[in-house]
C-alpha cells in the first residue's frame, strides 16, 4: 500500500568510497543525523513496535526484535520462532547476543545452504563454539541493562532516496526497526561499498575502520552542532561518548557480525580467530572434534554433510548451479569496483585533515604527559 509518493531516486549504486570528498562529506552529515535521532529514542529492553488492539497507536510491550534474518531463517523452514518466539523480548545485551548465537547455530544445523564443503562445515561449527566465550566477553556490563535504542533494521541505500545533490530526501521500509543493546548500536556498514564478508577480510579491514572513522567523526560534529543547546564539551555528548568507547576497538566487528548473523562465521575467521586465539587455527579445529566430549557435534556435522549432498542433487535436478562461496576481492582498481574501498583510503593525503587531527591530538597529549609527571612528584614527595 503507497502512502506516500517520493521523488529521487534511491542511493542503490552509488560508490561511497568513490564520491569526491565533499560529497561524501555531505552524504556522512545526513546520514548522522538520522544515526542521532535515532539514538535519542530509547526503552527499557529489546524488542519492537507494533500498533495496540485498535490498530490506531503504536506501543513498544511484548513484541520480540523481529530482524531480516530472523524471518528469513523463519520462511526457509528453520523454525526460527523457537529461538526467539513472537512475544520474546530482552531486558539485557548477554541475553539478546546469546539469542543471536542461538540463531547462528540454528542457521549451521538446519539451513540447507550454509555450508559449501567438509572444511568448511568443520570451520564454521568450531567457529560458533569458539565465539561464545569472545561475544561473552565482549558485553560491557556498564551498558548490559539499557537503555536499548532504536535502529531502522533495514537502513540500506535502496532504502534511502536522495535528489541530484545527495540530499536526503526520504528514508523508507521502517516495519524490521527495533531496539538494540547500545553496544550494537554502530554506523552503517554499507559505507564501504562493500558486504561484511569482503569488509573485514585482510587488508579491506582496514579501510573499513578508516570509514566509521570519518563517519564517528561527522556524527561528533552534528550533535555538537544541532543537539548541544548547552554548549557543553562535544566529547562528552551521548553518541559522541558512546562511540567514543566502542567504535575505536578491534572489537567492534563483534557487533556487525552480531548484527549480521548470517555473516558471523566469516567475520570470525576474517578477524576474530586470530585475533583471540592465534595462529594454530588448523590444530584447534582438529583437536576440537577429536575430543570425547565433541562426539555428538562430530555426528551433528555428519548430518549437516548428508543434507548438503541432497541439497546439491535438488538444485541439479532443477538445472541451478550449486551455491559457491564470495570469491575474495580484488586490489587491483583497474578490475573492477572491489578494490575501491582500500584504493581510495591510500589515495594523496589530506594535509589540511592531518595538521588538524595533529593539533586536536597535541595538546590532549600534552596534558596526559603533565598529569603524569605531576603524579611522579606528588607520589616523591
Amino acid at each position: 500500500m503507497a502512502l506516500e509518493y517520493i521523488t529521487g531516486k534511491t542511493l542503490h549504486g552509488t560508490d561511497v568510497p568513490c564520491l569526491p570528498d565533499e560529497l561524501k562529506s555531505h552524504l556522512f552529515d545526513q546520514l548522522a543525523d538520522v544515526y542521532i535521532q535515532l539514538y535519542r529514542q530509547q526503552f527499557d529492553h529489546v524488542g519492537a513496535l507494533t500498533l495496540d488492539s485498535n490498530d490506531e497507536n503504536w506501543v513498544f510491550e511484548h513484541n520480540r526484535p523481529l530482524t531480516i534474518e530472523l524471518n528469513d531463517q523463519e520462511l526457509s523452514g528453520m523454525k526460527s520462532s523457537e529461538i526467539i518466539p513472537a512475544h520474546q523480548t530482552y531486558n539485557s545485551t548477554i541475553d539478546y547476543a546469546y539469542a543471536v548465537l542461538k540463531l547462528i547455530f540454528n542457521d549451521f544445523y538446519r539451513g540447507k545452504d550454509s555450508v559449501f564443503d567438509k572444511e568448511d562445515a568443520r570451520n564454521y561449527l568450531y567457529g560458533i563454539f569458539a565465539s561464545q566465550g569472545i561475544v561473552m566477553e565482549w558485553v560491557d556490563p556498564k551498558d548490559n541493562h539499557g537503555p536499548f535504542i532504536l535502529m531502522h533494521g533495514d537502513l540500506r541505500p535502496p532504502n534511502i532516496f536522495v535528489d541530484a545533490d545527495l540530499n536526503i530526501i526520504s528514508v523508507i521500509d521502517w516495519e524490521w526497526s527495533h531496539t538494540v543493546p547500545p553496544q550494537m548500536f554502530v554506523p552503517p556498514s554499507w559505507i564501504t561499498s562493500q558486504e561484511l564478508p569482503a569488509a573485514t577480510k585482510k587488508p579491506y579491514d582496514f579501510a573499513f575502520t578508516v570509514y566509521i572513522s570519518q563517519f564517528q567523526r561527522a556524527a561528533r560534529e552534528r550533535e555538537d552542532k544541532h543537539y548541544n543547546p548547552d554548549n557543553k564539551l562535544k566529547f562528552i555528548l551521548p553518541l559522541v561518548k558512546l562511540w567514543s568507547k566502542h567504535l575505536m576497538s578491534d572489537t567492534v566487528f563483534i557487533a556487525y557480525a552480531l548484527l549480521k548473523p548470517c555473516y558471523f562465521g566469516n567475520v570470525y575467521w576474517n578477524l576474530l580467530d586470530v585475533m583471540y586465539y592465534g595462529e594454530d587455527s588448523d590444530k584447534r579445529v582438529e583437536g576440537f572434534f577429536k575430543l570425547c566430549l565433541r562426539k555428538q557435534q562430530e555426528e551433528e556435522l555428519q548430518r549437516v554433510l548428508s543434507d548438503l549432498e541432497a541439497f546439491q542433487k535438488e538444485l541439479a535436478l532443477a538445472g541451478l548451479d550449486p551455491i559457491e562461496p564470495l570469491k575474495p576481492p580484488t586490489l587491483d582498481p583497474a578490475k573492477g569496483k572491489e578494490g575501491a574501498a582500500i584504493h581510495q583510503v591510500w589515495r594523496k593525503p589530506n594535509l589540511e585533515r592531518i595538521v588538524g587531527l595533529f593539533c586536536r591530538w597535541l595538546p590532549c597529549s600534552l596534558v596526559g604527559v603533565s598529569v603524569f609527571v605531576c603524579c611522579i612528584i606528588a607520589k616523591r614527595r
